[in-house]
């Protein structure tokens, strides 16, 4: 995601939820995170109430240590710290109920362990469901097309009637919806 927010972006959900008293944030925060951690520890073959449980346990745990965190690419981005807390909460359910074993498929946040590619995913899948009420039908389904699809922009025209120069605003249009609820949700993520 571009490192540009403009003024009018609301401040980062990560900012706000420091805020234990802002409860919108955190409702926000855990109506986009929650199904995050519970398609991940599933991923990583825990029992649907079991995910559920360590999922519950990782917000808890961000709700104490967010007023520590500081955020500051150079250091560390935000999904690295999720991840060590939920691979920390993975291991600490693996040792209460299975004498220490991790369950299959359990790994360090890594590359190659799936985290980040999980992380993105969801984000951006949170991101434009957040923004779809923002756009007419229209407009929307020409940026599935042109976008998300990657039809060309001649077969969008055509598709919909529209002019190649319509499919291109709508596609601009939508975009920059889409970067500012993903700067809202995470400022980690890269460009969309």
């Amino acid at each position: 995601m571009a490192r540009h927010i403009d003024t009018e972006t609301p401040p980062s959900l990560l900012l706000r939820i420091r805020d234990h008293d802002d409860a919108e944030a955190w409702t926000s925060f855990t109506e986009v995170y929650s199904p995050l951690v519970y398609g991940f520890c599933r991923s990583r073959s825990l029992q649907p109430a079991d995910a559920a449980d360590v999922t519950q346990e990782v917000l808890l745990r961000v709700a104490k240590a967010i007023q520590s965190f500081d955020y500051d690419q150079r250091v560390g981005l935000f999904r690295d710290w999720l991840a060590r807390i939920v691979i920390n909460e993975i291991r600490r359910f693996a040792q209460r109920r299975q004498a220490g074993q991790l369950p299959e498929g359990h790994d360090e946040p890594s590359a190659n362990s799936g985290w980040n590619e999980h992380f993105q995913r969801h984000i951006l899948q949170s991101a434009l469901h957040r923004c779809r009420h923002r756009f007419s039908e229209e407009t929307w389904c020409v940026f599935l097309e042109s976008w998300v699809q990657q039809v060309p922009p001649s077969e969008v025209a055509r598709k919909f009637g529209v002019s190649i120069d319509k499919v291109y605003v709508a596609r601009s249009r939508v975009l920059k919806q889409l970067r500012r609820e993903v700067a809202i949700l995470c400022d980690d993520m890269p460009a969309v």
